[in-house]
This record gives C-alpha cells, structure tokens and sequence, in this order.
C-alpha cells in the first residue's frame, strides 16, 4: 500500500470515529485534540487502529501520537505482514 492510499483509509478511519465533521477538514497535521478527542479517546482510537489496520502501538512510541500523520508514519515504519506486500 502506497502512502497516498494509507493517508486516506487512517483519514477515513479516524473520520468514522468523529461525529458530524467533513472528512476533507481532516489532514496529517490535525491533531487529536483538535478532532474533539481527549486523552480517554485517544487511547480508544489507538486500540481501534491496531485492530483495524493490524498493528501494534509500542508503549513508550504510543506517547508520541499526537496527530493523523503520526500515525500513518507509524504503520508506514511498522507495517503489519499483509501491507509489506
């Protein structure tokens, strides 16, 4: 998978977790706090990518996901058996 398409399943993804907001408001540069998550939520939407995208969110990695980029650079740099192909 390309990055372009990753881009665009991670905005689509997170846009299904926000109610009521236009997916084309969301960017790699938005911030979570900025969507309307909070720490709590943060967390939920973390455990829901590791299952919807088939990866796994290191702990002491984890502190830094502070945006949609982060985590699109994250499953880029630790993509799970079946995107590697």
């Amino acid at each position: 998978m390309d990055t372009a398409e990753l881009e665009a399943k991670v905005i689509a993804f997170i846009a299904s977790k926000v109610e009521n907001i236009d997916t084309s408001t969301i960017t790699t540069a938005s911030k979570f706090e900025e969507l309307g998550f909070d720490s709590l939520d943060t967390v939920q939407l973390l455990f829901d990518a590791e299952e919807t995208f088939g990866v796994n969110f290191d702990g002491d990695e984890v502190k830094g996901l502070r945006s949609v980029g982060d985590i699109i650079d994250y499953i880029s740099k630790h993509p799970p058996e079946d995107l590697k192909k």
